[in-house]
C-alpha cells in the first residue's frame, strides 16, 4: 500500500476513535503507535519520508497543539527494567517458584530493554520536531 493511504486510513481511524472512545485513545493509536512507526518507517523508505509534512498537516486538524504536546511528554514512557522480577519467589501453597532464565540471559534483556527505550525516544524526539515545530 501507498504510504499515502496509510496515513489517510490511519487518520481516518483515529477520529472514529476519537468518537467513540475519547481523544487519548485516539492519540495513543496516531501518535504512540502509527506516527511513531511512519517515522521508523521514513528513516529507510524516501516514499514515507516525503508523505511525513502531509501526514503532519492531517493530525493537526486532528488534534490541538497543546494536545500533542501534553501526549508528547509521556509517549512510550515504560517502567525500568527490574531484575527482581526474575528471582524465585516462595509461595505458601505452591513453594519455591523456579526462574527459567540464567544471569546472562537478564542481563541480555536488560541490554534490549535498554536499546528499545532508546529508539523510542528518539521516534519521540523525531516526533516532536514534526508536531511542535512553531514552539521551538
Amino acid at each position: 500500500m501507498e504510504p499515502h493511504k496509510i496515513w489517510i486510513e490511519q487518520c481516518d481511524a483515529a477520529e472514529n476513535i476519537e468518537n467513540d472512545f475519547g481523544t487519548q485513545q485516539a492519540l495513543d493509536y496516531l501518535i504512540g503507535e502509527k506516527f511513531l512507526n511512519f517515522l521508523e518507517a521514513a528513516e529507510s523508505d524516501t516514499d514515507f519520508r516525503d508523505e511525513i509534512p502531509d501526514f503532519v498537516a492531517k493530525i493537526e486538524t486532528i488534534f490541538e497543539h497543546w494536545q500533542l504536546a501534553q501526549y508528547l511528554e509521556t509517549a512510550r514512557q515504560t517502567e525500568p527494567f527490574d531484575p527482581s522480577l526474575f528471582e524465585p519467589r516462595s509461595h505458601s501453597l505452591l513453594g519455591e517458584e523456579e526462574i527459567e532464565f540464567d544471569a546472562d540471559e537478564i542481563e541480555e534483556m536488560r541490554k534490549n530493554d535498554i536499546r528499545q527505550c532508546t529508539r523510542d525516544l528518539l521516534l519521540v524526539e523525531r516526533a516532536r520536531d514534526w508536531l511542535l515545530e512553531e514552539e521551538a
